[in-house]
Parts: structure tokens; sequence; C-alpha cells
């Protein structure tokens, strides 16, 4: 049994797991375009790993938080897959700590529009937090005792920099850590855009 990974919130990374949840491939591809990448990439990564098509039995990937675009990408090339009888999965990115066992902390991304998105959990709860950029500060001074993840650094910019001390990079955590990560995820899920696609393609005022 073989899996497909791929993951294109921000840059996209792709990757092939083998039966043993270790990566025979994985590659990242900063700056790039998904839609003009993303099936030549992966045919490319089955030659590396010498890998058939018809032996990826699992397609995972992350279902955000992550651009409207992008997101739709992902999920459409894992439904077309699934019309071959591939079975497929997904995640969010800032569930990764939580699975590799780290019980309180807080993971954020941009979220276009002037705003930023923070999901913080600890051991009883979850919540999710939109916030305009002035609001940014205060909550870092706030939250600055848990641990900060962010996705990657495309992800984030300037402002998020200077107000948080990043503890780790989730895309990187899953790089290290397939054979934890990867058995624990047995469901598919909504994809996570930030907003409600028309309050996402909403014209600013």
């Amino acid at each position: 049994m073989k899996s497909l990974f791929i993951d294109t919130t921000y840059d996209i990374s792709l990757g092939i797991l083998n039966e043993n949840w270790a990566w025979d491939e994985f590659e990242t591809f900063n700056a790039k375009k998904a839609s003009e990448i993303i099936q030549s990439q992966t045919h490319e990564l089955l030659v590396k790993s010498k890998t058939n098509i018809s032996e990826i039995e699992n397609v995972f990937s992350v279902a955000g938080p992550g651009f409207y675009t992008g997101l739709r990408l992902s999920e459409g090339f894992s439904d077309v897959l699934t019309f071959s009888g591939k079975k497929a999965y997904s995640f969010y990115a800032y569930h990764i700590p939580k699975l590799l066992g780290v019980t309180e902390g807080l993971w954020g991304t941009k979220a276009y529009r002037g705003e930023y998105f923070f999901h913080q959990w600890g051991p009883k709860e979850s919540k999710n937090i939109l916030l305009s950029a002035k609001e940014v500060k205060e909550f870092s001074e706030t939250f600055s005792h848990l641990e900060f993840f962010i996705h990657c650094d495309s992800a984030i910019d300037e402002l998020m920099r200077d107000c948080f001390q990043i503890k780790s990079k989730t895309v990187e955590l899953l790089k290290a850590n397939p054979e934890k990560v990867f058995p624990q995820i047995n469901e598919k899920v909504d994809s996570f855009y930030f907003r409600a696609p028309e309050d996402e393609f909403k014209v600013n005022p």
C-alpha cells in the first residue's frame, strides 16, 4: 500500500508514502502556481519513487486553512483520483501539532483581506479566531505564553514575524514525522477557506 500526499494551501508540497508511513519522496515547490505543476510534479514523484499509479491506495490532502483557489485544486485532484478507486482523506494543518502530542498551543496564518487567522487549543477545548491587523499585536501579548506554530514561511508576513516567536512550521513537522501523523488520519474533512465563498470574494468597499 502506498499513498499520495497533496498540500496546496500556500506553497505546494507533494509526497509519496510507502506502506510503513515513511516518505519515498517529498518535495515542496515555492512560489509556484499549483494549477501549472500539480499533475506533472505528481508524475515526476511517482517516477522517482518507482511507483505505479495503480499502487496508490490513499490520497491525503491538507484541507486548510487556506485560500479558495488552492484548496479547490487539491480537493478536485483528490476527487478525480477517487474515481479510480483511491481512498481520500484530509486534515487541517493546525491539527498537526496535536497529532504529535502538543497539548496546548497557537497556530496562525495570514487570511487575506487584511485579516489573520489563529487556532488556539488546550487540553479541554479549542477555538478559531479571525482578527484584523490592528488587533494582532495585543492578541500576541495575551497569548505569548503559548508555543506558536505556522504552516510555512509564505503563510505569514512581517506583522506576524514581529509579533510572535515561531516555534515550528507544521509542514516541516509533517515531513519529519509522517509515521506518527498519517495513521491517525481516517476521515475526509470539509475544506476550510477562512470565510464562506460569498464573503471571500466580496469586493472591498
